[in-house]
């Protein structure tokens, strides 16, 4: 079955997207000196996420529009459509900007999330209001499932990152960076000293 111009472009944005993405977390793995092949697992688990949550992020625009407004499009035009607003992550890789990387991942999901409303609104010729439904319960209902307790998804993380890592948790590179500067000054400080006391 011969793939169409549209969904070949779809598929590198989502491909470059993952790529750039995965750059910019390398970073924190880096930092954290994790094994080689943790990190190619770790890099792995990261990407295969992504896709978890793009695929269900097409599927609940695809259901929502169907049930809550009457419009049902193939799995294939909604694919290309969310593809589309997921370009600002091809930018992905400045996240390893320290002490800017997670205010840059912050607004490039803003960014993702107005594309994916104006898109859904003119792919499906709806309003602002009814593109904004569709496209954002879904991610909604997410961060609902997400922030309950009762599901224990920090213990959850942990895990995931035990197999993929072998640490508990990742430390920021950020947290890592002060520390080498704050260790620096401290050792300044010690040599002046020092170096006081033998004038003196």
């Amino acid at each position: 079955m011969p793939i169409s111009p549209e969904l070949q472009h779809a598929l590198l944005i989502l491909t470059l997207s993952i790529l750039s993405l995965l750059i910019g977390n390398s970073v924190v793995l880096f930092a954290n000196r994790v094994s080689r092949s943790q990190f190619i697992r770790s890099l792995l688990a990261f990407g295969f996420l992504f896709l978890l949550s793009f695929l269900f992020w097409t599927l609940s625009v695809q259901f929502l529009s169907a049930l809550l407004f009457g419009v049902h499009k193939p799995f294939v035009d909604v694919f290309i459509i969310v593809s589309q607003s997921f370009t600002p992550f091809i930018l992905g890789f400045l996240i390893l900007l320290p002490h800017l990387g997670h205010y840059f991942f912050a607004l490039l999901r803003v960014w993702v999330v107005v594309n994916l409303i104006v898109n859904v609104a003119h792919a499906y010729e709806f309003g602002l209001l009814q593109a904004l439904v569709a496209s954002l319960l879904g991610w909604m209902l997410l961060e609902l499932v997400s922030s309950l307790s009762f599901l224990q998804l920090d213990a959850v993380k942990r895990w995931f990152l035990k197999v993929t890592t072998g640490k508990a948790e990742y430390r920021d590179p950020n947290d890592l960076v002060m520390e080498y500067v704050r260790a620096q000054r401290i050792l300044m400080l010690q040599a002046a000293q020092k170096e006081k006391g033998e004038n003196a």
